[in-house]
């Protein structure tokens, strides 16, 4: 055969080799595809297009074979392969697998999406080299496997070996006989015994010997049924420790559902215990003292009370307030007090009997629980013992303290009532104890139970009042009888009630003086008076208030601030015109604290005014540490200085005291002229009272401000013509006016307070002496004197008759009479009054020749 023969004989042989070539391609199960050496696609066999979806029509003899796996042009394997760019084919491979060190043929595993079928896969690909007979490259083939489901197998694998491995839940696998196969680090970090040690054991390694065997025969019976188990359980560790745990326990089958293995999972609870038992203290003891809470308190109560019902014994329930704990508090500080507190419950621990309870219920409330008494007599005695331990003093931080206690009880079956009722019973004791004088105890009993609940109820009527805006603020001026110049007002509280009417402060204040109620109801009054001040003084009027504050409010540890941010809300109204009064008592209590809040507050402005002054001790001493400006000499000497001389030299003694420390003072209850007389005459003159005006609301204080004018005796007095007055006639004019009043009062229902025969004879009665006396010595020549002698023993008469009529209840005819007499008064002191103004007259007219002939 020739060569050229030959040359062509190989050319044929080898199309037909390359079209046999292709038909295997196509033929192929496994997705291939073939690219030329310029990589365009010759071949795209079916089940190439079965995998990426893509018609081979639509890719042969192009170049975007990429369109088939990824969203963007890139190259693909075979690319690469073909193009020699050996140096980007790393990134095809999977971290797990080894690289080719060959850049004609190549094994890389890769996740494409395939954008027709919208998938996510995981590819094999195999991609090499096509060459001709002389080595040429003419072309590469790649081939594919879809790896998804090994390779998600696979990770599945590896991810349920990581779990097993790093669980926080110690993990056992037995064969269906128990005996270990595997167990993960957290059994080991838990147990203490290493993978080595627990294989081929069985779980009881690890059993504590603190269940029965009872429970280890359920736990498989059931572990057979149902094929699991779950609950608590107590193991050992390799080093004897006995922990709780939570286990879990599952049976793995096969398709016949036979038990292949079995899977523990546990959970180390022993924090959790802990931490149980904490909260189980916690919920039943008081974290500070240590002692019985509430809940365990009702807990034992229930206890005692049904043990006895059935033993037929005594049990005495007793509510213990500790009396100044408040003070310590204010004084020393909370950790102090907290320390107290500590120190008490030791002792009343210490005090009682082995099976007695004492509780905290919060704060300084304590709760004695004594069970099996014999008989009331033995409560008494326990209760002396608790008296004495709560009395020794306590000393700490170089700090004496000192405090007392009262107490309530109330004895089981004498109280037959529920637990929660006892406890209310003695807690409502222990608060009749406090208002005894404390430092002692009451037995609970029913009828002053109901008094206290009605007490209850009424402060909750308070409080509504509070909230609804029913208070209101009447002022009550203050004089100076001398100048007759309105020098203040005092702020009264009224309470305008929606069936009862206008009520005044007795209705309703000393109801809540001793609750935390007087705080809210007196930082009103302060916000409402403040109020008012700055009105009057928009308004070019200002005006000096004075506003009483409750002991329990002036001791609040917050007074200070809070009184200086109620001047706050009220810039407009200068500190100086506020002035605070204070009872006398309540500033004894604790003369230091009571001389550093003084001085607080004055530091801002405030002025004080000790209230009520002359019935506590009023003591020099007392007196002298005391920064107050002002005294106020109480309205009960004020009001019978006419005719007791000890008031009388009280109040003389009072305006001495005032005088010699350079404080002002003045009188409260000044009901007539000739209160006021006597006063200006011991150099007291400033005052008010009813005599001088009656308290009125805000809008009614500048009319009256205006249209005051002092009484014209005092205007006398303030001259210095004492000759022009007659302190004989102004004594028998507030005789006359006493006389009426008490037989008024008789007919009202009160004692009369009277002989007969100074009712019914005119020349006995204090008025008649001086009528028969000095009064007809100096005026039985004027015919005013002489008017007075029918009208006075018509009054007499009109007395007699009123007591009669009021001794047979005939209620028509009294009021008339009362009417008559009231009249008759009121003739006889204008007749009185009359000539008081004459003989003043006369003498200043005398005078004012006497100086004129000087």
């Amino acid at each position: 055969m020739s060569k050229t023969k030959s040359s062509d004989f190989q050319r044929e042989k080898s199309s037909e080799g390359q079209g046999f070539a292709v038909k295997l391609v196509q033929q192929l199960v496994i997705p291939t595809f073939v690219l030329d050496a310029e990589c365009n696609v010759i071949v795209w066999n079916e089940a190439c297009e079965r995998l990426t979806g893509m018609a081979a029509e639509e890719v042969l003899g192009t170049r975007e074979h990429w369109r088939a796996f990824y969203g963007e042009p890139r190259p693909c394997l075979v690319d690469l392969i073909v193009q020699e760019r050996a140096g980007e084919i790393g990134h095809f491979y999977d971290s797990h697998e080894a690289r080719p060190g060959q850049a004609f043929a190549a094994h890389a595993e890769n996740w494409c999406v395939m954008p027709l079928l919208g998938s996510e896969l995981y590819l094999s690909i195999d991609a090499g080299l096509i060459r001709d007979e002389t080595g040429r490259v003419i072309g590469a083939v790649e081939t594919l496997r879809d790896m998804t489901e090994s390779k998600l197998a696979d990770r599945k694998l590896r991810l349920v070996a990581s779990v097993f491995e790093h669980s926080q839940e110690g993990i056992v696998i037995t064969d269906p006989k128990a005996s270990i196969l595997d167990v993960n680090a957290s059994f080991t970090r838990v147990t203490g015994y290493s993978r080595e040690e627990a294989l081929g054991q069985t779980p009881a390694l690890l059993k504590s010997g603190l269940q029965e065997a009872s429970f280890y025969q359920d736990l498989w019976s059931r572990l057979h049924e149902t094929g699991q188990w779950q609950g608590e359980i107590w193991n050992r560790k390799k080093s004897g420790e006995v922990y709780p745990e939570i286990l879990h326990i599952n049976a793995v089958t096969n398709r016949a559902r036979e038990v292949t293995h079995y899977v523990g999972m546990f959970i180390d609870i022993t924090d959790l215990k802990n931490t149980q038992q904490r909260l189980e203290a916690l919920a039943h003891y008081d974290a500070l003292t240590d002692l019985p809470n509430r809940v365990l308190l009702a807990e034992r109560l229930h206890q005692t009370l049904s043990n006895a019902k059935r033993f037929e014994r005594l049990v005495a329930i007793c509510f213990l307030d500790l009396d100044g704990f408040k003070l310590v508090n204010d004084r020393h500080g909370h950790e102090i007090g907290d320390r107290l507190l500590i120190e008490i419950a030791n002792r009343l621990r210490g005090t009682l009997r082995g099976g007695d309870t004492v509780a905290r219920l919060g704060g300084d409330e304590f709760v004695l629980l004594l069970a099996e008494l014999d008989n009331a007599e033995e409560v008494e005695m326990i209760l002396q013992r608790v008296f004495d331990a709560v009395a020794k003093p306590f000393r700490t931080n170089g700090i004496d303290l000192g405090v007392s206690a009262s107490i309530g009880v109330t004895l089981y079956p004498f109280d037959d009532s529920d637990p929660d009722t006892l406890l209310r019973h003695a807690d409502q004791a222990m608060y009749l104890a406090k208002q005894q004088g404390r430092n002692r105890y009451h037995l609970f009993d029913q009828d002053a139970a109901r008094e206290l609940r009605d007490q209850h109820r009424e402060l909750d009527r308070i409080r509504e009042a509070l909230q609804h805006g029913e208070f209101r603020l009447y002022y009550q001026p203050k004089v100076n009888m001398r100048t007759g110049e309105v020098v203040g007002m005092e702020a009264l509280i009224r309470w305008q009630h929606p069936e009862r009417g206008l009520l005044g402060p007795m209705e309703f204040l000393p109801l809540v003086e001793k609750s935390q109620m007087i705080v809210d109801i007196g930082e009103w009054v302060l916000h409402e008076a403040l109020g008012q001040m700055e009105q009057w003084a928009l308004n070019g009027h200002p005006m000096a208030v004075s506003v009483n504050i409750a002991a329990r409010q002036f001791q609040h540890i917050d007074f200070v601030a809070r009184l200086r941010a109620i001047l706050d809300e009220h810039p407009d109204v200068p500190a100086h015109l506020l002035e605070l009064e204070i009872l006398e008592s309540t500033a004894l209590e604790d003369v230091d604290m009571m001389r550093e809040v003084m001085a607080a507050c004055q530091a801002m402005g405030v002025t004080f005014a000790l209230d009520d002054f002359g019935t506590g001790y009023s003591s020099l001493s007392y007196l002298k540490q005391l920064p107050a400006e002002t005294l106020k000499i109480d309205q009960s000497f004020v009001r019978d200085m006419l005719d007791d001389q000890e008031d009388l030299a009280i109040i003389e003694g009072v305006i001495g005291l005032a005088s010699a420390f350079n404080k002002r003072v003045i009188a409260e209850g000044v009901e007539t002229a000739e209160h006021g007389v006597l006063l200006m005459h011991f150099g007291c003159d400033c005052a008010q009272g009813y005599g001088i005006s009656y308290p009125m609301p805000a809008a009614e204080v500048a009319g009256w401000t205006r249209a005051f004018t002092p009484d014209w005796k005092w205007d006398h007095l303030a001259r210095n013509e004492w000759d022009g007055i007659d302190m004989p006639l102004l004594l028998a004019q507030y005789e006359h006016i006493k006389w009426v009043q008490r037989v008024i009062g008789s007919a009202k229902g009160a004692d009369i307070d009277m002989s007969r025969e100074e009712l019914e004879n005119p020349g006995l009665c204090r008025f008649g002496v001086w009528y028969a006396g000095e009064g007809k010595k100096r005026y039985g020549h004027l015919p005013e004197y002489q008017e007075i002698d029918a009208i006075h023993r018509r009054i007499h008469e009109v007395g007699t008759e009123i007591i009669r009529l009021s001794d047979g209840g005939e209620s028509e005819s009294l009021s008339g009479a009362c009417d008559e007499l009231l009249a008759l008064k009121g003739q006889i002191l204008d007749r009185l009054s009359r000539l008081q103004q004459m003989v003043a007259t006369v003498l200043s007219a005398a005078q004012v020749t006497h100086d004129l002939n000087k």
